[in-house]
């Protein structure tokens, strides 16, 4: 009998805005934070999850005339300079491109002369491509992804722009980063390699944005260190619950669409895998006027 997990991660309710009052927001220099979850396999020992915590602390570095802005990452729920350590460094172009630096002087595979990582382009339009830079979706065959549509948001009383690309799960939000991670693009370390849950993100002590799906920006299952999952369903299934969406949608790893299924008004589901191809798939929820929700099934 095979049984998987499943968690319902992002929600995030957002109001459309006209293009004519947008205003580019940069990407944060300093006193930013990024509260993540990391869901592991169920494969793997308890806990199912990692939390962790990136942040700026206005503190910069030059490296070959260049300025960055050092990343710390902590898995404290309270993040310091005292309890964390720097894994690199980021800086934005006159272009609008976001770049990282691992805090290392060696040169990793997909870096540019001067050994950055490109994380984000907010500079490009609808129709555009950008090189793949994740090794993961490279070795998939994935050579570049594709902006498919650009929306205007409000969040939080600060009008931003939302990208979506080709790859379904592959979603950005201007000024706080990918809802995976805000350094997950880069593909493998320091952020374990895998699509992490972006919960909360604060910058200068306000909260731009929060996850629904979370009781708290530190959940009350790492407060407690209790592992929180839902009732899983017997058999071949995938099973689903407190929903609040209009579409299911399933996608193999290089971004096929397997399955679109209606789910309106339904608040659980079960999914039949039998059958399935043993691999990696990822699942997207959707419902007019939030991001889509997104995870990753693991089939043995």
């Amino acid at each position: 009998m095979m049984i998987i997990y499943v968690i319902i991660l992002l929600s995030l309710t957002v109001v459309a805005v006209s293009a004519q009052e947008y205003q580019y927001v940069p990407f944060p220099d300093n006193n930013a934070v990024w509260s993540e979850v990391y869901w592991k396999p169920i494969s793997e020992p308890c806990p199912r999850w990692v939390y962790h915590k990136k942040a700026l602390f206005n503190e910069d570095s030059v490296i070959n005339g260049i300025s960055y802005h050092k990343l710390f990452s902590s898995n404290k729920s309270i993040i310091s300079k005292e309890n964390s350590e720097c894994v690199g460094m980021i800086r934005e172009d006159s272009t609008k491109k976001i770049w990282f630096r691992y805090n290392t002087e060696n040169i990793w595979p997909n870096t540019n002369e001067n050994g950055e990582y490109l994380l984000y382009d907010f500079g490009l339009n609808e129709g555009d491509t950008i090189d793949c830079y994740s090794a993961y979706l490279q070795r998939q065959g994935v050579d570049y992804l594709l902006l498919d549509s650009v929306r205007y948001f409000n969040i939080n009383n600060s009008q931003r722009k939302i990208f979506y690309f080709n790859i379904p799960w592959e979603i950005w939000i201007e000024g706080i980063g990918k809802i995976q991670g805000i350094i997950f693009p880069s593909g493998d370390l320091p952020t374990n390699g895998m699509d992490n849950d972006l919960i909360c993100f604060h910058q200068n002590d306000t909260l731009l944005f929060f996850s629904e799906d979370y009781d708290g920006c530190v959940p009350s299952f790492v407060l407690n260190d209790v592992v929180l999952l839902p009732n899983p369903a017997t058999g071949e299934s995938v099973y689903f619950e407190g929903l609040d969406f209009e579409k299911l949608e399933l996608y193999d790893n290089i971004g096929n669409l397997i399955l679109s299924i209606d789910i309106s008004g339904l608040d659980k589901y079960v999914l039949d895998v039998f059958g399935f191809t043993p691999g990696i798939y990822f699942y997207q929820l959707k419902k007019q006027g939030l991001v889509p929700t997104g995870g990753k099934l693991i089939i043995p």
